[in-house]
């Protein structure tokens, strides 16, 4: 197994009493300064990749061993795989969830996995959350799961806040956590954020160009997370928005992708690939799934850059160990 770098931590959400974490508003940022050098000896972070089936799920550990989901998986995730998993893990609370945007194999874990394994909200075997963190406003598509997550928040009590382009979380001073995309807007280093139109009537997959985009640098080291985010081509003579190439330009090399849109044709494209150059590559997708996802040319794409690529479509799901000078990453015991 090879070794690389990286780090990742979340910050635990304000108690109740508290006033809750305020995002900075966007500003300028230059993406060629190392994050943070606050990165102690012997700390470790762990990101966990479980298979939840054809959908998203990602567990941040912190050293600290404060916690953030990014995604919940489909509605039949939550009960059968996501709750277990986290169980195993001991954990009883997430200090911050995070959704990409608003698809349903994304958000649609969300309410079943809040009501815990007696399926009501407010009881002692729910699993607690602090914080919710989403893009904001409204689908662009159809979300079927939409309605469900924001009650399933309100009825719990979770604090709901919007993220931008250009703002980064304030979860832990020894991780840069920023968001580089967001409803088709996305952040330049130094610079005026560059919009891309999702408007035009000829354009499909726009809730999934609207995906949030993380980067998450500790030290030397970059992780790049954007939901379904698109990368242009076409389906059935419609056009999908091309936000990756921006994106890619914007951020340039990371050490590891989580692939967007489990490895779709309408993603992974040849610029993002190539300006990305990432070490590894992560893909969750569900095994034998209807979508043919992840698909054999993104596969190529990445391979081709030297890029190992580890993939919960072949039944397993995959935990990334960190520390201050490398990473390993292991497959997750069924």
């Amino acid at each position: 197994m090879r070794f690389f770098v990286i780090v990742l931590i979340f910050y635990c959400c304000l108690p109740a009493c508290m006033p809750l974490p305020v995002l900075p508003q966007r500003g300028e940022f230059d993406l060629n300064q190392p994050a943070s050098d606050k990165v102690e000896d012997g700390s470790k972070l762990e990101i966990y990749l479980p298979d939840v089936g054809q959908g998203d799920a990602t567990l941040l550990r912190s050293p600290g061993g404060k916690t953030l989901l990014i995604d919940a998986g489909p509605p039949s995730a939550a009960q059968g795989r996501l709750l277990p998993f986290l169980r195993e893990l001991k954990i009883q609370r997430l200090d911050a969830l995070l959704v990409t945007h608003y698809d349903l194999d994304h958000l649609g874990g969300v309410p079943s996995l809040l009501a815990g394994k007696d399926g009501e909200i407010g009881t002692p075997d729910d699993i607690a959350v602090g914080i919710a963190y989403d893009r904001g406003g409204t689908p662009w598509d159809n979300s079927p799961g939409f309605g469900d997550y924001l009650a399933a928040l309100a009825e719990a009590g979770i604090p709901r806040q919007s993220v931008e382009a250009g703002q980064s979380l304030p979860l832990d001073e020894a991780v840069e956590i920023r968001c580089l995309a967001a409803n088709g807007v996305v952040a330049a280093p130094g610079g005026t954020p560059v919009t891309v139109d999702l408007t035009p009537a000829t354009y499909v997959g726009k809730e999934n160009a609207a995906s949030i985009a993380l980067l998450v640098e500790f030290g030397d080291f970059r992780y790049l997370t954007a939901g379904d985010l698109t990368g242009g081509g076409s389906l059935d003579g419609f056009l999908m928005p091309d936000v990756e190439s921006v994106l890619a330009e914007s951020t340039g090399r990371v050490d590891v992708v989580h692939a967007n849109h489990h490895g779709s044709l309408s993603s992974s494209n040849a610029s993002f690939v190539e300006a990305t150059a990432p070490s590894a590559v992560m893909v969750q997708a569900g095994k034998d799934n209807n979508y043919g996802h992840p698909n054999p040319e993104v596969l190529s794409r990445w391979r081709s850059i030297g890029a190992e690529v580890h993939s919960t479509a072949e039944g397993t799901g995959f935990r990334l160990e960190i520390w201050g000078n490398g990473f390993e990453i292991l497959p997750i015991a069924p």
